[in-house]
């Protein structure tokens, strides 16, 4: 399971943004959406996929993008029943381990090196889309403001 990272104050932005109408707010839910993709589309170009030699493209395949109803929060990763049960272990490796096999037996696992491609896009991606966003949250309120009749 991939952990969430937020920026802070987000619940409270989102809450002042869910109050305003749908056409002001288009240009966040846009700038979300576009930043959501950009990370989404570097983590799926770096994520190990059939030329790996273990790798079979199931992560690859199962590595999505969600948009909110609302369209003020993007979630990279795979979760659900068809996730890829093993990105945690891809993204940050695994120490070696025993697997108790149904008949008895014991297989020695002896762990994997952390591959990590999807807070690493994360990262490359998280400075331009905060500043991204914070000019269209501004333009948006700049935009209510004007309309309630205050400065811009």
């Amino acid at each position: 399971m991939a952990r969430k990272t937020a920026v802070s104050g987000g619940r409270a932005l989102r809450a002042a943004l869910r109050k305003l109408p749908i056409d002001i707010k288009d240009g966040v839910t846009q700038a979300i959406a576009q930043a959501g993709a950009a990370i989404f589309t570097d983590a799926q170009a770096a994520a190990p996929g059939p030329e790996h030699p273990y790798a079979t493209g199931e992560l690859k395949r199962k590595l999505r993008l969600m948009i909110s109803r609302n369209g003020l929060q993007a979630r990279v990763g795979s979760w659900g029943k068809r996730r890829a049960r093993h990105i945690h272990l891809v993204e940050f490796g695994a120490a070696p381990h025993d697997i108790r096999m149904p008949d008895g037996g014991v297989i020695h696992h002896p762990g994997a090196p952390a591959q990590p491609f999807l807070f690493p896009a994360y990262r490359r991606h998280r400075a331009h889309s905060v500043k991204l966003i914070r000019a269209a949250v501004n333009e948006a309120l700049s935009r209510a403001a004007a309309r309630q009749g205050g400065k811009p």
